[in-house]
């Protein structure tokens, strides 16, 4: 199926551009990240400044009011013989100051007897600058309870009451600075009281008001706007851009709905006590930074409120325009590198078209001729080099490919002579009730070197296992000679040692190739059990009686092929009945897997502990699945033969 043909322009115009949207990304990052803090110091700054200026006019106002009653205290104190006089004293405090709405003298019940027990004139501005002279006090309005009076009376000093409603007397929201009266004893009979309307600074609070955004939320606050508002005593608003939030809502029931806004709370408790800093919490639900002040003569505090978005708002509005030029900066970076990559590699789309009909067997196909000397023009040379190169390789190819045809005919012509040299049929004597034996071999090649054999003369079991040096062809002709004679020599000679002997001389005469053949011959008395046995550096064979593995005892000798004089011992041993014997090739003992460890003898004898076997067969096949599960998927390394005899005379 034909897979569908990416361009190599546009991926490595879409490499190019992703690398470069990556370096405009980082870059544009920073600086947005610089741009937005730069901007947000800015915007504290500047709210910081206000609340400073706000805050000193705001106390210059309150100090005005404050200096213009002691000095109408003192003018009052000397008319307190003639309450007439001290009528023209207050209205002329209340022309001299424009801050003030109305001011008052209430004094001590029945100061003046004739004017009964509540006593304060009072002078309020009305429109127009007309003055309103009264006597307001009375059992309606009582002073001698409200805040302004007593705190004077009983202190003896100067005090700015919270804010409240007065209807007696300026019928308007304001606060009242006190001082209290004194005869000439020196003892106060009286409360002197400017008042002021909370008007006045709500009208301060509103010039440092800013809008940014439209859009107005719930409480009457923009979304995006910087508000001012001050608290009195006990938490209440004096001052508030909400008109409906003045005297009638506290700062702590504002965030009812956030109780756990711990830095709202906080904030509030340390202008309550009279602290100045800044900090971030939610107001009215938006996340904002708050400045805050005390304003020391009043016992109030100043507060100016920034919502966050507020302070990006600059930032946000430069770092749109970066974008917008990053933006045209990358597509101008797409239409160029699409122009001239797509230039630049036009001759590999025309060498891709060359190459396929190559790959197709047209070995003569033309080339596209290519003027610049760059490394496209080095890989059109080199499929041209290839071009010849593979021509030749065909030629070559298909004459290995014929005499490799007939030789692997030729090695599955010797695999078939050569395992035909060995017994395979098994149970090989099925009439005979005294011996079972079984036996296989795996070559590691398409030919091997080991090498087994068996057959029974005159009532005795001749038998064999041998492997040769090295691998493949060479090993395997040992193998047919070794098995050969073999046969020949134990046709006239029953003694394993001789056999042995003989075999070692005629392999040493004629081993110019210096390979050798590890053998072990057993002759076994089929009447009796009695085992004559040779070794000749051949792995001892195990014995298994009762279920139990153990070696059979054996000298070591030499491998013959080696030293033609060697002197072969010859072994002898008994088998109980229902014995049986194991002999194998290192194929076995050095089967390696893909972590280099080789299978061993104990796992040799784990394996017949665990699975018991009782028959030959059964205990080829249990080792051999031990070690293909052993081996797993590494190659075999090497010929991997077993036989096994099981001794049952009847």
């Amino acid at each position: 199926m034909n897979q569908k043909i990416r361009s190599f322009s546009g991926k490595l115009t879409r490499r190019v551009v992703v690398v470069v949207l990556l370096t405009f990304t980082v870059v544009f990052g920073f600086i947005l990240l610089f741009t937005m803090a730069g901007m947000t110091i800015m915007v504290k700054d500047h709210y910081r400044d206000m609340l400073e200026l706000t805050n000193e006019k705001v106390e210059r106002m309150l100090t005005a009011v404050e200096v213009s009653a002691v000095n109408n205290v003192d003018a009052i104190e000397h008319s307190l013989s003639n309450p007439t006089d001290m009528v023209a004293v207050l209205e002329k405090e209340l022309r001299l100051n424009p801050h003030i709405i109305g001011c008052g003298a209430a004094f001590k019940p029945g100061y003046y007897p004739a004017k009964g027990k509540w006593y304060e004139p009072y002078v309020a501005r009305r429109e127009g600058g007309v003055m309103e002279t009264r006597q307001i006090g009375g059992s309606s309005h009582d002073y001698f309870q409200s805040e302004w009076y007593r705190q004077p009376m009983e202190t003896g000093r100067g005090y700015w009451s919270d804010p409240y409603y007065d209807e007696a007397g300026a019928k308007a929201t304001l606060c009242t600075y006190s001082m209290p009266l004194r005869d000439k004893k020196g003892d106060i009979v009286g409360v002197f009281g400017a008042d002021v309307s909370l008007e006045w600074l709500t009208r301060q609070m509103k010039e440092i008001d800013v809008r940014v955004n439209e859009g107005t939320m719930g409480t009457g606050i923009d979304t995006l706007r910087a508000y001012s508002f001050i608290l009195g005593r006990n938490g209440n608003y004096i001052a508030h851009p909400n008109p409906d939030f003045i005297l009638l809502e506290n700062y702590f029931d504002e965030n009812s709905d956030t109780p756990s806004d711990t830095a709202y709370v906080r904030i509030g408790k340390e202008m309550l006590a009279g602290k100045a800093g800044n900090g971030s919490a939610v107001f009215n639900d938006v996340p904002s930074y708050v400045f805050y002040a005390p304003l020391a003569r009043a016992s109030w505090s100043m507060a100016i409120v920034v919502p966050r978005e507020t302070a990006l708002v600059p930032g946000a509005a430069i770092s749109t325009i970066m974008l917008f030029f990053v933006i045209l900066g990358l597509l101008a970076v797409i239409l160029v590198c699409r122009r001239s990559i797509r230039r630049a590699t036009n001759p590999l789309r025309a060498l891709a078209v060359s190459a396929d009909e190559v790959a197709k067997g047209h070995f003569d196909t033309r080339l596209p001729r290519i003027a610049d000397h760059d490394e496209i023009r080095l890989l059109r040379d080199s499929f041209e080099n290839m071009q010849q190169s593979l021509s030749q390789y065909v030629a070559k190819l298909k004459d290995s490919t014929a005499r490799q045809a007939s030789l692997d005919s030729e090695l599955s012509i010797a695999k078939n002579i050569q395992m035909s040299m060995l017994p395979k049929t098994f149970p090989p004597y099925p009439e005979r009730k005294d011996v079972d034996i079984y036996a296989r071999l795996t070559p590691a090649k398409a030919v091997g070197g080991d090498l087994y054999d068996f057959f029974i003369r005159d009532g005795k079991l001749f038998f064999c296992i041998g492997d040769v040096s090295g691998k493949g062809v060479p090993a395997s002709l040992v193998m047919a000679m070794t098995s050969t004679e073999f046969r020949a020599l134990t046709a006239g000679e029953s003694r394993p040692d001789a056999i042995m002997t003989a075999l070692n001389a005629s392999l040493s005469s004629r081993n110019e190739s210096m390979m050798f053949v590890t053998l072990l011959i057993g002759v076994l008395d089929l009447a009796t059990g009695e085992l004559l046995y040779c070794n000749a550096g051949h792995d001892a064979p195990i014995q298994i009686a009762g279920g139990q593995p153990s070696y059979l005892q054996v000298d070591a000798n030499v491998a013959i092929g080696i030293e033609p004089d060697w002197k072969f011992t010859l072994q002898r041993t008994t088998l109980p009945a229902g014995t049986m014997l194991l002999m194998y090739t290192d194929g076995l003992t050095e089967a390696e897997n893909s972590a280099h460890e080789l299978f061993g003898e104990q796992l040799i004898f784990n394996t017949l502990r665990e699975k018991k076997p009782s028959l030959p067969q059964a205990v080829i096949t249990d080792l051999s699945e031990a070690v293909r599960a052993f081996v797993g998927a590494a190659e075999q390394s090497d010929d991997l033969t077993m036989l096994v005899i099981r001794y049952t005379p009847e």
